[in-house]
Parts: C-alpha cells; sequence; structure tokens
C-alpha cells in the first residue's frame, strides 16, 4: 500500500485488457493528485494483468479479498463453444457456505465494498475498465465545500431492476419507510466514495443484519453497490449530516451494439464537466479502430469548453 490520500478501483478480467490498458494511460496522464490504482482481476488473470503494475498500480487478485470471507469459485467454465463459431459467455460462479451459488455479478459489488481494507486511502474512485479520461482531473471536480459530492441522477431511475436495488437496499440497512420523496440512481461509470461513508454503510448494514455483512450481501443475492450506497447516504447518513449531493456527469458514456464509434457525435454531446468517455466493452469495436477513435477525441476535446 502506498500514502496517497485517492485510490482508484477498477475491477476487470482478461477480456477487457486493452481497455485497461488505455484506461491506466489516461490515469497516468490526466489525473492531478496522488494517488494508487488497485486494479482487482481473477487469479487466473494476474499473470495477464501484471504488466500495468507500477509505484503506483498494484493489481490484485478477487479472491485474495473473497477467500478470507469464505467465498471459493466454482470450477465451472465461462466461455462454451456453439456451434457455427459462436460462444455463449457465463458470469463466473461461487459458493458461500450456508448460502450456495453466489454469481461473479454479485461477487463483484462485495469486492467494491471491501475498499476500506484494501488500501489505506481516505476517498475512493470506482472506474470502469472501459473508461478512459481525456481531461485533467482533479479532485476539486469531486468535492463541493470541502466534502465528496454523491454522484445522483435520474437517468434508469424507473427500470424495474433498479426498483429491485433499491428494495434490497432499504431492507440491508433496515429502511421501513423512506423518507426520500423521490427516488434517484446512484451508478455510472466514474464514481466517487469516501472512507467514513462505507464505514458507516457497513456498520449499519451490521446493526441490521449482523457482523457478517459479506453472508448479508450474498444472501440478498441482488444488489447494487452504488445503490445501496446512495441510499445509505440519503436515508441515514445525510438525516445526521447534510451531505452535497447531485449529477457531477463525469463520464460521456456510449452504447452501442454495432461495430462502429461515431467520433463526431461523442465530441458534440461532450458537456463542460465530462473528464472521460466510456465505451461499452461489449461494442465489438477492435481494439486498433477503438484506440484511432481514442486518439481522435483526445486530439480534439481538449479545444472544448470545461466546467
Amino acid at each position: 500500500m502506498t500514502d496517497a490520500k485517492v485510490a482508484i478501483i477498477t475491477p476487470s478480467y482478461r477480456n477487457d485488457f486493452e481497455n485497461a490498458v488505455d484506461l491506466c494511460r489516461s490515469i497516468d496522464r490526466f489525473c492531478a493528485f496522488d494517488f494508487e490504482h488497485l486494479v482487482i482481476v481473477p487469479e487466473s488473470d494476474m499473470k495477464m494483468f501484471s504488466v500495468l503494475q507500477g509505484p503506483r498500480r498494484r493489481v490484485i487478485a478477487r479472491e485474495s479479498i473473497l477467500r478470507p470471507h469464505g467465498f471459493r469459485r466454482l470450477p465451472v467454465p465461462t466461455i462454451i463453444k456453439l456451434p457455427f463459431g459462436k460462444t455463449l459467455r457465463i458470469r463466473e460462479q461461487y459458493y458461500l457456505p450456508g448460502v450456495g451459488r453466489v454469481s461473479g455479478w454479485l461477487v463483484q459489488q462485495i469486492v467494491k465494498l471491501c475498499a476500506g481494507d484494501l488500501t489505506k486511502a481516505d476517498v475512493f474512485i470506482f472506474a470502469d475498465s472501459d473508461v478512459f479520461l481525456v481531461r485533467p482531473f482533479s479532485l476539486e471536480a469531486l468535492r463541493s465545500d470541502g466534502r465528496l459530492i454523491l454522484q445522483q441522477h435520474v437517468r434508469g431511475r424507473d427500470l424495474d431492476t433498479h426498483r429491485l436495488w433499491r428494495k434490497t437496499a432499504h431492507e440491508l440497512l433496515g429502511v421501513e419507510k423512506p423518507k426520500a420523496q423521490e427516488h434517484f440512481n446512484y451508478i455510472g461509470q466514474l464514481i466517487p466514495w469516501d472512507r467514513a461513508t462505507l464505514d458507516g454503510l457497513i456498520s449499519r448494514i451490521q446493526s441490521v443484519t449482523g457482523p457478517n455483512w459479506q453472508r448479508a450481501i450474498a444472501k440478498a443475492k441482488t444488489v447494487s453497490e452504488y445503490i445501496l450506497y446512495g441510499e445509505y447516504v440519503v436515508e441515514v447518513a445525510a438525516l445526521a449530516e447534510p451531505r452535497p449531493i447531485r449529477d457531477m456527469k463525469l463520464a460521456n458514456s456510449v452504447w452501442s451494439p454495432d461495430a462502429v464509434i461515431d467520433v463526431e457525435a461523442i465530441l458534440a454531446a461532450m458537456e463542460p464537466e465530462n473528464i472521460a468517455v466510456h465505451i461499452q466493452s461489449t461494442n465489438p469495436l477492435p481494439i486498433d479502430e477503438r484506440r484511432a477513435a481514442i486518439a481522435a477525441i483526445n486530439g480534439r476535446v481538449l479545444a472544448l469548453p470545461v466546467a
């Protein structure tokens, strides 16, 4: 561990390796503060990702975080070959005694909630591996009156999945009658948390469900770590001490099922607060073309207005 006050945390895996390389390059170029970068990957991918390690970047095996809490990865294939050259991808599966099978998706939520055990930092910034920074990144973009801003927005808040995640969050937090008059979304590709709030969140879950909070989340089966954190702030923490809350619009997100990236459309959609671009990893664009698009965006975005 370093003594950096900020930890950027990126869960990833081998299929996103090249995207993670581009993210690391952009972090090293644009971050205007002292940081350490934690890249968390399956144990089987450690050798591939080890080339990214350096004085400010550590690669951590996901299993090393989960094993002390009783989770064991099941030996099931994650890729199944189908006829006509097609493949079926299946998420990793884990087993927890007393709970049973736990999906790799849910395990990733638990790993992020363990952030306080992985670093000495006071601020955690979760950056998806398919994000890349395009502008200088200052901590001031994340603060208001010296306090970390909670990222909150309305996009996708009425989806059935989000409604379920809010319900699960309230159950884990012991919130029977939500006080907030309006519900929001807290999910994004570049999300800041602070240690004190995360510690408070964990303590709250423990007071409601018992000391083994990881087991409580595994039993819940469907959890969004970002909605859980956001609902804790709004329904619990902010009642005792108000927090700055707003949509920071840190990333311009691009979702497309087609193997094409419209650079002009991305640039036209850039807002002054955007410091990053997110090109969804499921986009089938070849990596050389993706990098050409990144270079084109980088070559022009710095001339656009900033916040």
